[in-house]
């Protein structure tokens, strides 16, 4: 099996969704930096009779990790909640997805136009949380270990790693005491298409599960802006108030997920045949952004907060 998926791989997913031999043109070409954006997948949007198609298949190479099931089963799922594309076919042992194409009028969300798609985005969170359950639970701590196991044999470890997991391994008590949702578990801006009327779609669900709501809020949050005064609105609009130990908890799980993203980057930047993509310099963004939360003098005091309980819970 090939790393990445070829012509005739993305041939035999055509031909299994029923759009074989129709128009196509490429789907978004990979890029990391700025902007984690159409990494794990090959893509391209079909001309299909009943309007454009797109069409997705994981590459091969990244598939340890995800749970495609879920990642599928929350596809259908917002689709069905009109909160993302309709899917039209999936196959999860394939890695493979078709659902309608987002063409005229939508365009991709940066970290720039998100900033005031914020409340659209929330709202679009808040009702995929409220989907139907999956079978799959989304655990970052064991995916940040999975990454130091493979990291560790490539003597390829952040120096500092052994002092970045056990400050992170002092956040674990979240993953045991908060409700479950299903969630996207990404917070990357490409993931969000922004149409007409101030509409959101949530699309790539490929690190679904079910996990803690704030996280979802926390990365999304996170991605938009670096100051966590510029948050409380939208997160106010999600959550019906400002909750000081809730937006705590939010804030927590963005550092979790930047220390897992830091790890991932820097692994497939060793290992991927894909060696033009800078998978180490959005890495080390990210690794940036975790030490400075760490070392940040408010860090504690959010611990201590997300220790608290919540009035929502």
């Amino acid at each position: 099996m090939t790393a990445l998926v070829d012509d005739g791989a993305m041939a035999e997913v055509l031909a299994m969704a029923g759009l074989a031999g129709l128009p196509l043109v490429a789907g978004p070409a990979p890029l990391a930096s700025p902007s984690y954006r159409a990494l794990e997948s090959a893509s391209v949007l079909v001309d299909a009779p009943g309007g454009p198609v797109f069409v997705k298949r994981i590459h091969p190479e990244m598939r340890a990790g995800f749970d495609l099931p879920a990642a599928m089963q929350l596809a259908i799922q917002a689709g069905e909640a009109g909160i993302g594309p309709r899917v039209v076919w999936a196959d999860a042992g394939l890695g493979a997805i078709a659902m309608d194409g987002l063409a005229a009028g939508w365009r991709s969300a940066t970290q720039y136009s998100l900033q005031d798609a914020l409340p659209a985005a929330m709202a679009a969170l808040k009702a995929l949380h409220g989907t139907a359950p999956l079978a799959h639970r989304f655990d970052p701590f064991a995916q940040i270990d999975a990454q130091i196991a493979a990291l560790g044999p490539l003597d390829a470890l952040p120096e500092d790693a052994a002092w970045l997991r056990r400050l992170i391994g002092a956040l674990e008590f979240m993953l045991d005491d908060a409700p479950l949702a299903p969630c996207r578990n990404d917070g990357s801006a490409s993931n969000l298409m922004l149409g007409p009327r101030d509409r959101v779609m949530l699309v790539d669900f490929d690190r679904a599960g079910m996990n803690d709501p704030l996280y979802d809020l926390g990365c999304l949050l996170a991605e938009a802006t670096d100051f966590p005064q510029d948050m409380h609105g939208a997160f106010a609009a999600y959550w019906g108030c400002f909750d000081q130990a809730a937006f705590a908890r939010a804030r927590l799980w963005s550092v979790i997920d930047d220390m897992l993203h830091a790890l991932w980057s820097r692994r497939l930047a060793l290992v991927s045949v894909r060696r033009g993509i800078e998978w180490l310099k959005y890495g080390e963004w990210r690794l940036m952004r975790l030490r400075l939360a760490l070392n940040h003098p408010d860090f504690e005091q959010t611990v201590r907060l997300g220790r608290e309980r919540i009035a929502a819970w």
